[in-house]
């Protein structure tokens, strides 16, 4: 894909988004709360008290496009790790957040602090392994705001 198209790509997906936020529809999910799609490289989805939502839990090595809103009521942050741990148990500081610099945690990339009704855009390049998709503000990640991600 040239550049251009790359970044039509980037502002189609962050519009997009943004029209959703207006919407307060979240197409991530069904009404169940399983992720719309399987597998797929360019990544719709949101954060919230206390979840991370996404449009598939499965990509394919290389190039994935997260197009993320926060609909919650407060700031949230989206990291895109790799860890040696278990989904769901990195282990938390006494500030009830957790080491980034962990020997056991690699941090690929994120989406720092950002407004309520408000979508961010973050692309990485990712090899074949398990992440975890989460937020890493004292308490969120131990209330349950991670999702695992595969790349095969």
């Amino acid at each position: 894909m040239n550049t251009k198209a790359s970044l039509r790509l980037l502002v189609a997906m962050t519009f997009g988004s943004i029209g959703l936020i207006s919407c307060g529809v979240d197409p991530t999910v069904t009404e169940t709360g399983t992720p719309v799609a399987q597998v797929s490289n360019k990544i719709t989805g949101s954060v919230q008290e206390w979840k991370v939502n996404v449009s598939a839990t499965k990509a394919e090595a290389g190039e994935v496009i997260f197009a993320m809103a926060n609909y919650g009521s407060i700031k949230h942050e989206f990291l895109v790790t790799k860890t040696s741990y278990e989904p769901g148990k990195i282990p938390l500081g006494a500030d009830d957040r957790f080491d980034e610099e962990d020997k056991g945690i690699s941090v690929i990339d994120e989406i720092s602090e950002w407004d309520v009704n408000e979508a961010k855009v973050l692309t990485v390049k990712l090899e074949v392994g398990t992440y975890e998709l989460l937020c890493n503000i004292a308490g969120h990640y131990g209330n349950g705001m991670h999702t695992t991600f595969t790349v095969s």
